[in-house]
């Protein structure tokens, strides 16, 4: 029995998954993020591995039965990365077929299910990415949160921050986000989360948790909040309608990935219909998958394993067949 294995490296947690050569998923495994921009090499190995141990320890295996390991991870598309990431998992003593792509890689496969089509991911950051009918990938963005990645919620965040100490000087609009914010940090005023920022104990991962305020600021009216979330949404579609100019499909199939999206479904609404405005003949995806799913189906492909109806019938069974590992492989609504 041959046995597969999808694991998807996110700024917030590790998923992985592992099935047969039938389409049975056997294990599961979770921890923390293995993002390398975030957390760095030792600490993403380290959750990589943890979350392989769980898969394998529910599946029954041991590791090395493991025919192929598909990662998927941000930064994970360069050659460099890819390179690194690999060596790094076989001196832990992965002596398996191991593969490394970009996350967006597998959020494409889980939005599409391998046919044409684009993804467009707001998480942590940003990126699009796009499958033509010649198999040729073709992508926008995703250049990392220091120089890029406009319309993920790191961006969201560092932009409450930046209009909030503009009100703070009376260089900008009146904002909720001015009191907001520091409630959210508990401090007494946003003076004091630029110390935390400098000592380093506000981050990457907690600016980008201010995205959900920003969004919810957004409904009640507050203009700067509104700003923020249509000029992010914004870049998110060009992003998005330049990855379907380079594809010349005539009707995209489109769909959306990350925390951003799937956590606010108002957002995703703006987001389509902006999109129709200069793409109107897409498609909305309707698939459910995690990235998750979609690295597992990317390790069955590397194998060699064609992607048949029998095989998809059976995972999506088996993805719906136990709570803990539709709530892992699923999204919510």
């Amino acid at each position: 029995m041959r046995f597969f294995c999808g694991i998807d490296g996110g700024a917030t947690k590790t998923s992985c998954l592992i099935a047969d050569e039938s389409g049975q998923i056997i294990g599961l495994g979770l921890s923390k993020s293995s993002n390398i921009s975030i957390v760095g090499v030792k600490t993403m190995l380290d959750n990589v591995k943890m979350a392989l141990d769980k898969a394998v320890k529910e599946a029954g295996i041991a590791t090395g039965q493991v025919d192929l390991i598909f990662v998927a991870t941000a930064g994970g598309g360069s050659e460099c990365r890819r390179r690194l990431i690999g060596q790094s998992l076989r001196k832990l003593g992965f002596s398996n077929r191991v593969y490394v792509d970009s996350d967006a890689t597998a959020a494409l496969m889980a939005t599409t299910l391998g046919k044409p089509g684009v993804v467009t991911v707001s998480g942590t950051g940003s990126i699009v990415l796009g499958l033509d009918e010649d198999g040729v990938y073709h992508r926008v963005g995703g250049w990392g949160y220091l120089i890029d990645d406009e319309g993920g919620a790191f961006h969201m965040g560092r932009e409450a921050l930046r209009y909030a100490l503009m009100a703070y000087d009376g260089r900008g609009g009146e904002t909720a986000l001015i009191e907001r914010i520091p409630e959210y940090f508990n401090v007494n005023s946003i003076v004091d989360v630029v110390d935390l920022i400098s000592l380093k104990r506000i981050g990457v991962v907690e600016i980008a948790s201010l995205a959900p305020l920003v969004l919810r600021l957004w409904k009640t009216g507050d203009r700067i909040a509104s700003i923020i979330v249509r000029r992010s949404c914004l870049e998110l579609v060009r992003a998005t309608s330049a990855v379907i100019m380079k594809m010349k499909l005539r009707r995209p199939l489109v769909g959306v990935r990350g925390g951003v999206f799937e956590g606010d479904a108002d957002f995703t609404e703006l987001f389509f219909r902006l999109l129709k405005r200069r793409a109107p003949s897409i498609r909305r995806s309707r698939s459910k998958f995690k990235p998750v799913f979609g690295a597992l189906l990317l390790a069955y492909k590397e194998a060699g394993r064609p992607l048949s109806r029998r095989l998809m019938k059976n995972l999506f069974e088996s993805a719906f067949s136990r709570a803990h590992v539709r709530e892992a492989v699923l999204l919510h609504g």
